[in-house]
């Protein structure tokens, strides 16, 4: 990559806190002190932890040119604020530099500046300034600023008197109005309507297409493919993944999944005279296999353990995604499949003909009973995790998505 066209840089780059408060401060004053006697970067802190502290990031090295749009994405504590923060330069880095060339834009939070007192007019050119505009910059937006918040009847009116949707517009559209180099964004997909929305993507595309680069960060990970053109998925401090938009949205969804299944392992420790020892999903050949495309079958091997006989046995398996929770579920007695567990290990095999489901990460919860309603033996939540990988859609929405693929056609009715 050429040196001339990188916007940003992060190079190597490590923070740390402390979860005392007490002892945070003193470390601060101390860290101060040795900040005083050198300018260099400190040493890269992998073996500098002191009692008390954690690393929020962990030798983070990513770099952007003018006109991507990153998806920052990852669970909640994966480091994603602490980076936003350094980039922004509120605080500093531990180790590692971070360089950027030209202006950058941030909105971490939107509102940022607002003063309720003052008018939505009075705020433009307070919260512009706050985001970097000089006044007559501010001047020559602020009539598209109004515009696009849409809120040309009140601009004139307390911010007090506005909703919270309302304000949200009005940050949003001061921070979209910006045109730096580089612009910073947290959280801001959920604002306004679907409407509303769908300007903000269209704005964001046009501010790619003119060479702006965008760091967002969001939660909102359906939205993604609409506007990024990469995703880097952070996980405890670490970037994981750094590519293609849809597969980073899997990554991030499979990391959801093992969470929650270690979250729900003590719960799957109960169990009676029977248990599910695993269950994965496998190719035609009976190999594990974990990535398929939409319209795939898909295999699912069970294994089973039994200590005394369960006399007409039956399993229930259900699909689940972290977004959706249950998308569907089957259970052996509907297609009259009976089998009796005798002391000893089963495996079963449940094949999912021509699956309809889109990209994500999905897993499979798993209940075993006997023939009686209340002959409980075991449940497995969280098990059997697959990602779909394919079809993708493109940053217009184009194709197809959502978690179902109908099968479908078109045609013209004449009137």
């Amino acid at each position: 990559m050429d040196n001339e066209q990188i916007i940003l840089e992060v190079d190597r780059v490590w923070k740390k806190y402390c979860r005392n408060l007490r002892r945070a401060m003193w470390y601060g004053v101390l860290d101060i002190a040795s900040q005083l006697r050198s300018s260099r970067p400190s040493v890269p802190p992998k073996d500098m932890l002191r009692p008390g502290e954690f690393f929020a990031v962990k030798d983070a090295t990513f770099s952007m040119v003018p006109g991507e749009c990153i998806g920052l994405i990852g669970p909640n504590g994966a480091g994603k604020s602490s980076l936003l923060k350094m980039i922004t330069g509120l605080i500093r880095p531990d180790a590692g530099q971070i360089r950027i060339s030209g202006r950058v834009g941030a909105l971490i939070e939107l509102g940022t500046g607002f003063n309720l007192q003052l008018s939505g007019r009075e705020n433009i050119f307070i919260n512009g300034t706050v985001l970097g505009l000089k006044k007559p910059e501010i001047a020559r937006a602020f009539d598209g600023i109004v515009e696009f918040a849409e809120l040309g009847a009140v601009i004139d009116d307390p911010i007090k008197t506005y909703s919270s949707g309302m304000r949200m517009r009005l940050g949003f559209s001061v921070a979209a109005h910006l045109r730096p180099q580089l612009l910073i964004l947290d959280e801001v997909l959920a604002v306004g309507d679907v409407r509303f929305r769908m300007k903000c993507f269209q704005h964001f595309n046009n501010l790619i297409q003119q060479g702006t680069s965008i760091v967002l960060v969001t939660h909102a990970v359906g939205m993604l493919p609409r506007v990024a053109t990469r995703t880097i998925v952070c996980e405890a401090g670490r970037i994981v993944y750094d590519g293609e938009v849809q597969k980073g949205l899997t990554i991030y969804e499979q990391g959801l999944v093992e969470q929650a299944n270690r979250g729900g392992a003590t719960a799957d420790q109960h169990w009676t005279n029977a248990r599910i020892l695993s269950a994965v999903t496998v190719d035609e050949a009976g190999y594990e296999k974990v990535e398929f495309e939409s319209g795939d079958d898909i295999r699912l091997r069970i294994e089973l353990e039994c200590e005394t006989e369960v006399r007409e046995a039956r399993l229930i398996a259900a699909v689940s995604s972290p977004g959706a929770e249950t998308i569907g579920s089957m259970a052996t007695p509907f297609q009259e499949f009976y089998f009796d567990l005798q002391p000893g290990r089963l495996v079963l095999e449940l094949t999912l003909k021509k699956i309809p489901l889109l990209l994500g990460a999905y897993y499979f919860d798993v209940s075993l009973y006997g023939a009686s309603l209340t002959d409980f033996c075991h449940r497995r939540t969280g098990i059997g995790g697959f990602r779909i990988v394919a079809p993708a859609i493109d940053i217009n929405g184009n194709g197809i998505s959502g978690l179902i693929r109908f099968e479908h056609s078109w045609r013209t009715v004449s009137p």
